[in-house]
């Protein structure tokens, strides 16, 4: 087993140690080395025989700490044989140890700079210029720093604190002497540092090409072919691609050599490319390439060790120019963008306002709307960015709207809960929307007094294959549904299993959407008798619960819940689930079916609401201010998950503001798009203004199965402007923009699908 003295060699052929002028780590010895697992810090205690001169100290402790830090924390304790305390040490030493000692003061940094400690007649003494400065010192400083001084090899010793003017003034006027000479040293360097980057700036502008463009190598031929980067899929002697820079890094390398790696991309795709640098002026141009630009790249194509994918080495680099987006619409015709998310829109958006306004003026748009989600921090750059450019700041929010509460009951009815006849059904469907899905089953239990009397279960053929993803939710396959009964069948026998009883079903509001659809579409009356929602009725009487599925329920209330996501077995589970709630409901003095709704809203019920968006644009002085309560509330009072407004807040500071449908994610749109033209109309209605954005910005909806395809999604937009026209509301086209350009979204890495943003 290896010495103390060896096992401190061992460590200074590790961290490469190399003695300048005097070793003075002669004899050291590493005494013991304390290893933290969890907290993974190594604690190095040293031996050696005086204290070390500041400069080899704290270049030993920097090259031991670089040296582990791929591997652990490291911290360096130093304790000496035959230690020599004097004025020198102790000064060198200072700020180092008072600013490592662990003070938290404000204090701190006055007494790390201008106050040094001075060795006097066997005694450490410092000076405070007053006695403020004397109490924190005796108080809360001395012992820290004392302790640390001990740390790094100092002898023990107690540093008394003395109020003396005269010798204060000595030493200050010394420290300011020293302060000058340090000033004029760092002058010097920073000169030498300008010429330097002057003398590059001379190299770089003798390397660009004749249209002033940054040129690394030889000038790339315009006829040069160019090949799209989605086609680079091997290892190529020679390729030559155009594209945006959206990342560069610059490295430096063990050669004295620079690495430059870029990442570019024609939207296609994306490549990244690197360069090592030949001289000087290499490097100077490696300074000058900038994120933004377009850059035509020459090279070869190979395999990258270091990131296991194709990458392209570099020959020569030209700069080249880009043709900007444009806005070709007359002057009297220039859209006004109702929908903009900035950078301050919880972390949703890429750019400033100030560079959508500067890209609106440029375009020569008249107006602008700052529209970030849910809150108006971007306000005030707006109203500077507004009056620099001479655009008009139309100010706004995206806020998540909520209903106070959602109904538990329809169509009220005096009817006695406990004595009533019920019947509890459930459906399956093809998917979400009750205009363009199908019911593929239907199922019911009737109960009486919590015993089933009666049973309804059909499947129906919905004209087309089932699509994996109704198979692998649902368990229902083609060959159960084909060659079964129609719609109409089904629906006609449904409504005869019904009469006379209170319909009951668990998030039925999207069940009876389903029915009413297709009743309407066979020209049968839609639900008339009261029905009961079991979801908001257990939000309201269990608001402790933070999950409401019917499995969840079913564990609280102790009932069975078998072949969950079959109609027939979850029918029958939710009927012992209701009268489950029912005895507790009784207790709150829920007794007959109309007795329900005088419930709406209790429990703090706007939390479990599904918030949608809207979009809210200040009309008048009254309106901002009224802007500004809503936003407040929603962060202040209503926050849950996400800032939220109650619709009954924003009618009563609806004054002065006007209210959009907004996005995808707008309940008009929604409504749209799930349950049919008639509800979008009756959400319409809310509404100031109606908003469609473009298709694109619709994809994820397809992609997520939400709607169809898109044929489907042509038609809700096209139903969205009849719908506008119909109930005379204005209709406008947003961008909801997230980004100015698409660079933007490259850059962030975001793969976002839209060709919205300000483009007319």
């Amino acid at each position: 087993m290896a010495d103390k003295a060896e096992l401190f060699e061992k460590l200074k052929q590790q961290i490469n140690w190399q003695p300048e002028e005097y070793n003075y780590f002669q004899n050291a010895t590493i005494e013991k080395v304390d290893v933290h697992v969890e907290s993974r810090v190594w604690d190095f205690h040293i031996q050696v025989q005086d204290i070390l001169p500041f400069k080899e100290f704290f270049k030993f402790y920097s090259q031991l700490t670089v040296a582990f830090k791929h591997i652990v924390k490291v911290k360096l304790f130093i304790s000496t044989t035959s230690p020599v305390l004097t004025n020198k040490n102790l000064s060198e030493y200072w700020s180092w140890v008072v600013m490592n000692s662990g003070i938290q003061s404000p204090l701190i940094q006055s007494i790390s700079v201008g106050k040094e400690p001075y060795f006097e007649d066997g005694r450490v003494n410092l000076l405070a210029e007053n006695e403020v400065l004397k109490n924190f010192l005796t108080t809360q400083a001395l012992g820290p720093i004392e302790r640390t001084y001990r740390e790094v090899g100092f002898p023990k010793f107690s540093i008394q604190t003395l109020i003396d003017e005269s010798k204060s003034q000595e030493m200050i006027e010394s420290i300011k002497k020293r302060k000058e000479l340090d000033d004029a040293e760092l002058a010097k360097k920073a000169i030498e540092a300008i010429q330097k980057q002057n003398e590059q700036k001379k190299k770089t502008a003798a390397s660009v090409n004749d249209e002033g463009f940054v040129q690394i190598g030889k000038k790339i031929s315009e006829d040069q072919a160019i090949t799209q980067m989605i086609n680079i899929t091997e290892e190529e002697k020679l390729v030559a691609v155009e594209g945006y820079v959206f990342s560069k890094e610059l490295r430096e390398l063990r050669s004295g050599r620079k690495l430059l790696i870029l990442e570019i991309t024609d939207y296609t795709s994306s490549f990244v490319v690197k360069k090592f640098s030949r001289n000087e002026e290499d490097e100077a141009l490696f300074d000058s390439l900038k994120n933004g630009m377009w850059i035509k790249v020459r090279g070869n194509v190979q395999e990258d060790n270091y990131m296991r994918d194709l990458a392209i080495n570099a020959y020569d680099i030209n700069e080249v120019s880009h043709e900007s987006r444009e806005d070709t619409a007359p002057e009297n015709e220039k859209r006004v963008e109702l929908h903009v998310h900035s950078n301050m829109s919880m972390m949703d958006a890429t750019n400033s306002i100030s560079d959508y306004v500067a890209q609106a003026a440029k375009w020569g748009h008249k107006a602008i709307a700052i529209t970030d989600h849910g809150t108006l921090q971007a306000f005030p750059e707006a109203h500077s960015a507004g009056k620099k450019n001479g655009i008009k700041i139309l100010y706004g929010v995206e806020a998540n709207l909520v209903d106070d509460g959602t109904p538990i009951a329809y169509n009220d009815a005096h009817e006695n809960l406990k004595d009533a006849t019920y019947v509890i059904f459930d459906t399956e469907t093809t998917g979400l929307s009750a205009q363009y899905d199908k019911v593929i089953e239907l199922a019911a239990v009737k109960m009486e007094k919590g015993n089933v009397v009666d049973t309804f279960d059909e499947f129906i053929d919905p004209g087309h294959p089932l699509s994996q993803t109704t198979i692998n939710l649902t368990s229902i396959t083609d060959d159960m549904v084909r060659g079964s009964k129609s719609e109409e069948e089904v629906f006609k026998l449904f409504q005869e299993f019904c009469e006379g009883a209170i319909i009951v079903g668990h998030n039925a509001t999207f069940d009876v959407d389903f029915m009413n659809t297709g009743y309407e579409r066979h020209n049968l009356p839609t639900i008339k008798q009261p029905w009961v929602d079991t979801l908001p009725l257990a939000r309201f009487l269990y608001p402790e619960m933070k999950g409401f599925r019917l499995n969840t329920l079913a564990k609280k209330l102790g009932v069975n819940l078998e072949h969950h996501h079959r109609a027939i077995y979850d029918a029958e589970a939710t009927g012992l689930i209701y009268y489950a709630m029912l005895n507790d409901a009784a207790e709150a003095g829920i007794e007959f079916h109309d007795d329900f709704n005088k419930h709406v809203g209790e429990n703090d019920a706007y939390k479990h609401e599904h918030p949608s968006h809207v979009t809210i644009l200040a009309q008048t002085q009254e309106g901002l201010k009224n802007l500004f309560k809503l936003a407040s509330q929603s962060m202040v009072k209503y926050f849950y998950r996400v800032p939220r407004i109650t619709r009954s807040l924003l009618d009563k500071y609806r004054e002065g503001l006007l209210v959009g449908s907004a996005c995808a994610n707008g309940e008009v749109f929604i409504a749209m798009m799930q349950k049919g033209y008639t509800i979008a109309k009756q959400k319409a209605e809310y509404y100031d203004f109606l908003e469609v954005q473009p298709k694109s910005l619709y994809q994820p909806l397809i992609d997520q199965e939400l709607i169809k395809d898109n044929d489907n999604l042509e038609e809700i937009i096209s139903n969205m402007v009849k719908l506008s026209h119909e109930i005379n509301k204005p209709l406008v086209a947003s961008g909801d923009v997230h980004f100015m350009n698409k660079e933007d979204a490259i850059y962030r890495k975001i793969l976002i699908h839209s060709q919205g943003g300000l483009i007319h």
